[in-house]
């Protein structure tokens, strides 16, 4: 094969033809010239560069020399001073040097860690950066009259110092927490869909907690492949088992959704299978109350695939517009004060009375003081109004503010004919039942007679309006968990109570023997309810109920004696103080998921440093609730 025939770059084939010429022109000589005097360009290049930087650091520390005389001289004579003059015009014209001010950035870095475990958790609990750190630190320190050259101040050495810290103080925080001084634990959990740390996809971040002796502890907020009950259950286990507190536990409390009570794959039976052994329920009574408001607004209102509900986003575009000064009770409407004339006093005191209690929560707050105005009655803070908040289904709150709100100012937005009689039947719903039991939902003796009176008065109330009725009715019979055998022995520290009925429940603790096998709740169908009617509390209590007192360590003495010397006796004082701190609603795991709300996408990215953000986030809210100073100077 010709070599000639292959090639293709015209240079290539010259070269080739003159290579087979006779006599070549061309021959292969010694050093490349060119190359060479390459090399001792930039062999020259870097000599000069390595000669001003040495010229250069030599300025800088004759500089340093001169400011420091030039301090130290500073009250000489003015002979002296035109000397130092001159020795710091020398000292500005090297700063005018480009040299000057490229190598000024060597200066040695600071090596004082100043920054304390209390203030790395303080940058935390306020959701500061390392970069806005390094700002607000610096500013801090100057306003002091400190040197900050001196002092560790730089992102990337904040953030480890930081990291460092949360990890020491989460370790600290369980050591800390002694197990043998914890007791009976009731775990509370509850799933929210949040974005992941590293991508956009959502995950299930499940905030497990355990609430004790009036206390709660975060034990962890884990992301879940999926919320499943198994999951769920596993997760829940595994916090458990990391904190010690397995067998502590001895009630749950979650929402009631299929997958935490699901018969067969609920995260509750499944729990108890991993703990191998029984465990009270304490389902969510808010959530339980959520249900049933929920169930009577869908009376009243078409229920839409979209996020809000159109009459509320209509009252929420008009209310700059609304002259709030210019409000009507509830009370003017004939149709109102028919249905609620009997019961009108009595809630305005209930209500008056819970609006000089303490609430966690400003919608709690208001919903109290606009049926207070609803009534006609005068709020302790005084009659006020504030702007329509958020509307979409999920937020249940919102439905009872809404209605009330729109029926306190029907006359200046204007409402269809059926849109003023469905808000009407709301409002009446929620000021004659409602709100009450929903405020009283809480307090765990209270529970079991406030569901059996709450059910009867939903039978009741087919006389006022029988849809709702029928509607509520059918979802608080598939919730009637508190009067389940072991769960209603709660009744026995409830203070509303008779001492009459008491008596009777005493006789059937000792005598009524449960015929069937225990279960977690009383199911009620619609045939049913008539015979619920019949009954009193009494009715659901069985010999097997004395389980609830052992379970939790209370002694049954105070049964041997007449239930009006209960107050006085040690044993039931006992017992009553531990149901007492029983929290049978899961606004606990709410605020968990608050917390991982605030803090998903925030400081860090790493899982591990976003566990340790929650504890000692959770562990500096607890010390340090408000801004006041007497609090933050607390000991850390």
């Amino acid at each position: 094969m010709n070599a000639l025939d292959i090639i293709k770059i015209e240079v290539d084939r010259q070269f080739l033809l003159s290579q087979r010429e006779k006599g070549r022109i061309g021959c292969m000589l010694g050093k490349d010239k060119n190359l060479q005097k390459t090399e001792e360009r930039v062999i020259t290049r870097l000599e000069a560069v390595t000669k001003r930087k040495k010229r250069a650091y030599g300025e800088i520390e004759q500089a340093r020399r001169t400011v420091d005389s030039e301090i130290i001289c500073s009250t000489s004579s003015d002979s002296d001073s035109d000397t130092g003059e001159n020795i710091s015009n020398k000292s500005l014209d090297i700063g005018n040097t480009s040299e000057f001010l490229d190598l000024h950035t060597f200066q040695s870095r600071g090596k004082k860690n100043f920054i304390t475990p209390k203030l790395a958790i303080a940058l935390d609990r306020c959701k500061i950066s390392d970069r806005d750190a390094v700002h607000i630190l610096t500013a801090t320190v100057e306003a002091f009259g400190i040197h900050v050259k001196d002092l560790i101040l730089n992102r990337t050495s904040i953030n480890r110092i930081r990291q460092r810290l949360r990890k020491d103080r989460a370790d600290q925080l369980r050591k800390e927490f002694n197990t043998s001084e914890v007791g009976p634990v009731v775990v509370h959990w509850d799933g929210k869909l949040l974005p992941d740390l590293t991508g956009k996809e959502l995950v299930d971040r499940l905030p497990v907690i355990v609430s004790y002796k009036n206390s709660e502890k975060l034990l962890s907020v884990p992301n879940l492949i999926s919320g499943t009950g198994q999951n769920q259950a596993e997760a829940v286990f595994q916090a458990l088992e990391e904190w010690g507190l397995i067998d502590h536990v001895q009630a749950l409390c979650c929402d009631t959704t299929a997958s935490n009570t699901g018969r067969l794959k609920g995260a509750c039976i499944i729990l108890e299978q991993l703990l191998e052994r029984d465990i009270l329920y304490f389902p969510c009574r808010h959530h339980i109350y959520e249900i049933i408001l929920r169930s009577a607004f869908e009376v009243n209102f078409v229920v839409t695939s979209g996020p809000d509900i159109q009459i509320f986003k209509r009252f929420q575009q008009f209310w700059p517009k609304v002259n709030i000064n210019n409000y009507n009770t509830g009370l003017e409407d004939i149709i109102v004060s028919e249905k609620l004339n009997d019961i009108t006093n009595v809630m305005l005191l209930f209500y008056m009375d819970q609006l000089r209690k303490p609430h966690n929560r400003d919608d709690y707050r208001e919903l109290l003081e606009l049926a207070v105005i609803f009534l006609g009655g005068t709020p302790t803070r005084g009659i006020s109004f504030k702007y329509p908040g958020a509307m979409h289904h999920a937020r249940w709150m919102s439905k009872a503010i809404y209605s009330l709100k729109i029926f306190i100012f029907r006359k200046q937005f204007k409402l269809k004919k059926n849109e003023e009689d469905s808000i009407r039947s709301i409002c009446i719903f929620l000021i004659r039942l409602y709100i009450k039991a929903w405020f009283c939902a809480p307090i765990a003796s209270l529970a079991p007679f406030q569901d059996l009176q709450f059910l009867k008065s939903l039978v009741d109330y087919e006389n006022i309006h029988k849809k709702i009725s029928q509607s509520t009715l059918k979802k608080l019979c598939g919730h009637l968990w508190y009067l389940a055998p072991e769960t209603v022995a709660l009744a026995f520290f409830d203070t509303n109570l008779t001492i009459e009925t008491k008596i009777k429940m005493v006789d059937s603790i000792k005598l009524n023997n449960l015929t069937s096998e225990i279960n977690k709740r009383i199911i009620v169908s619609p045939n049913e309810v008539t015979q619920i009617m019949k009954k009193e509390i009494y009715d659901f209590i069985y010999v097997e109920s004395t389980s609830f007192f052992s379970r939790f360590g209370i002694s049954t003495s105070f049964l041997e004696q007449h239930p009006s010397m209960w107050d006085e006796n040690v044993d039931f004082q006992k017992g009553l103080e531990i149901v007492n701190t029983f929290r049978v609603t899961n606004d606990t795991a709410e605020r968990g998921v608050k917390l991982m709300e605030e803090y998903n996408k925030v400081l860090t990215k790493n899982e591990e440093q976003k566990q340790y953000v929650l504890q000692v986030v959770e562990d500096y809210r607890r010390k340090y609730p408000n801004s006041l100073k007497t609090t933050v100077l607390n000991p850390f």
